[in-house]
């Protein structure tokens, strides 16, 4: 279950659209929601003033607390956290406190802000915990993020391809495959796939099914013929009304490659709704240190599959 949401924010109305989110899942797992800000300036930008930086810092102390008022109740406590530091390593270390971290997958820049996206990007790649990604839709408000949170518990795409790692994803839904929600199981085969190819994948996914509908839990499985998987799951979770995709990844090797690749990583980018990204594979974060080091040992003389 997912108690201890932790949800990074820069100050943009962007960044804040993800807060309803956690609120939500944190509403049912009768958990609490943490209210992350890192800020790099006095660290990295030295040629500012620090009358400026202690402004600046206020002023995002200031913005945290009225989040908390906003969002804060007896049912999810809402608590916030300021710190001076990288933003993806203050969020890292943040997440092995946490069971999910959620966050928009783009920002804005500016002097009392950091690039969300980059940041989303790197915290998918190194968090040993699941992040749901989101994309805020241009018109965005509170009454939109709050509708598009419980769709979350409704229709559920799962996509699957017979590994271990793509069902590793069915293992973090416990919180959101309830009785009144859909799993929408899903496989993308070849658009030259054989019936008997396309029965096998069928096949496959009933035997997925069963273990759910065995507790009550409502299950429609697809098979997709497609050669651009990504673009099929995405346009199957449109059609389908679904309000999230949930899937698993190894994550990128190499210190400079920061982006998942493969099927997943289209999915996260481009994807209608939001995307629950399990990464598989040993934690990067250990003890608290910093991740870069972890990531050039894990990464130094061997590559990392990825989906």
């Amino acid at each position: 279950m997912y108690r201890r949401i932790l949800v990074p924010v820069d100050g943009s109305s962007l960044s804040e659209y993800a807060i309803p989110f956690a609120v939500e899942i944190a509403r049912r797992g009768k958990g609490e929601v943490r209210l992350l800000r890192a800020m790099p300036e006095s660290l990295i930008v030295t040629d500012i003033p620090v009358s400026v930086q202690a402004s600046v810092r206020k002023i995002a102390q200031t913005d945290m607390e009225k989040l908390k008022k906003a969002f804060d109740s007896k049912e999810v406590p809402v608590s916030t956290d300021l710190r001076i530091g990288f933003p993806v390593e203050e969020v890292l270390r943040a997440a092995t406190k946490s069971d999910l971290v959620v966050m928009t997958t783009h920002g804005r820049g500016g002097l009392a802000r950091w690039v969300m996206g980059s940041v989303a990007d790197k915290v998918v790649r190194l968090a040993a915990k699941p992040v749901l990604a989101l994309h805020p839709p241009a018109k965005k408000t509170l009454a939109t993020a709050q509708a598009a949170a419980l769709r979350m518990f409704r229709d559920i795409a799962v996509p699957l391809d017979g590994s271990t790692l793509a069902e590793r994803a069915l293992a973090e839904l416990k919180q959101f495959a309830t009785s009144d929600a859909k799993l929408h199981f899903v496989r993308v085969v070849a658009q030259t796939a054989s019936a008997s190819a396309v029965d096998l994948a069928t096949n496959y996914l009933r035997d997925e099914a069963s273990k759910f509908e065995a507790r009550g839990i409502r299950i429609t499985a697809s098979v997709l013929k497609s050669d651009n998987p990504a673009e099929a799951i995405c346009d199957y979770a449109v059609k389908s009304g679904c309000g999230m995709i949930a899937m698993a990844t190894h994550g990128a090797s190499g210190l400079t490659r920061w982006v998942l690749g493969g099927v997943t990583d289209k999915v996260m980018r481009h994807g209608p709704t939001p995307v629950m990204v399990i990464r598989w594979g040993r934690p990067l974060w250990k003890d608290g240190k910093r991740p870069l080091g972890a990531a050039v040992r894990e990464s130094k003389g061997r590559n990392i599959a990825l989906i």
